[in-house]
């Protein structure tokens, strides 16, 4: 099935997209041309996105890269966990975001790239961080990112266009319409690029990396619990800041608080994998001991 979601991805991509050019060119009584052009901008739209995807999820967070002088804790980590599992290094960037979390990114030419908020090294303890590392590098070796990434980014694109249209005065209205055509289509699109299997395998290897079980689930739930708490605040940043598309990416995926003003906003958020995550549930998948390290994670 894995080998199987980024053609699948690209099809429905494809497919919306000359769908929704039969529906305007309709309009017009012009059905076929409408077709073609929805199909030739899709084709684009995918290539585009292919191209993008390394850089469209960090950026939209304001990830900087991080220099190994400015976090060499973090660097150590890193280079331990890669010797451990004998891939080359990840690039490592930070998020200006007081609140922890982690998430990662990978191209389909194997460039990969860990993204870190400066508030995981303030909140967790230093095992606790090094277990979120650990988690970020299982994934990697799932060898779902790529399709993760590429798949957040065609389903998020549109609703970051709709998300930064609704921050400008006078053109509320036109992100509402964009959130409202495209949120349905893009909560598909990233639940055929999910893979719970994949974050199964991931946490279990992570347990094994990190050597430590309980320092992931502590770590997730703290992630959890300064998430909740950001919502419970309802500050302005907490409202615009999370595109549901992207959010799949995280270790503990934010919640998605962005605000529309629309009644029907939230329950299109609910369509999106993984919007409100389970430490405790996922905690419950990992080993109980840990007899040694598995050579490949399973189950995707």
């Amino acid at each position: 099935m894995s080998r199987l979601r980024l053609p699948l991805i690209f099809f429905a991509c494809c497919l919306f997209w000359a769908l929704l050019g039969l529906c305007l060119g309709a309009l017009f009584r012009h059905s076929v041309a409408g077709l073609v052009w929805g199909l030739i901008f899709g084709v684009a739209y995918v290539v585009f996105g292919s191209w993008a995807a390394e850089k469209f999820p960090s950026d939209i967070w304001g990830a900087k890269l991080l220099e190994n002088e400015w976090a060499p804790n973090l660097y150590d980590m890193l280079h331990e966990l890669s010797a451990k599992m004998e891939v080359p290094l990840p690039t490592l960037y930070s998020v200006p975001s007081a609140r922890p979390n982690a998430f990662v990114v990978a191209g389909r030419d194997g460039d990969t790239a860990i993204i870190v908020t400066n508030g995981l090294t303030r909140s967790l303890e230093k095992h606790e961080v090094y277990a979120v590392v650990a988690l970020m590098m299982a994934r990697l070796a799932t060898g779902a990112m790529p399709t993760w990434t590429i798949g957040a980014t065609l389903a998020g694109l549109p609703l970051h266009l709709g998300l930064t249209l609704r921050r400008r005065p006078g053109l509320e209205w036109l992100g509402t319409f964009f959130l409202a055509v495209f949120a349905l289509p893009a909560a598909g699109l990233a639940r055929l690029a999910w893979g719970e299997g994949a974050v199964t395998a991931a946490d279990f290897h992570a347990a094994h990396l990190s050597e430590s079980p309980e320092a992931l689930e502590t770590a997730l739930r703290k992630i959890e619990a300064a998430w909740d708490a950001a919502s419970r605040e309802g500050t302005a940043e907490d409202r615009v800041e999370v595109n549901p598309a992207t959010a799949l990416l995280f270790a503990a995926p934010p919640l998605a608080r962005a605000d529309t003003g629309a009644a029907w906003w939230p329950r299109l958020q609910a369509q999106f994998p993984s919007t409100r995550p389970d430490a405790a549930a996922r905690a419950a998948r990992f080993p109980a001991r840990l007899p040694g390290l598995p050579a490949e994670p399973e189950g995707y």
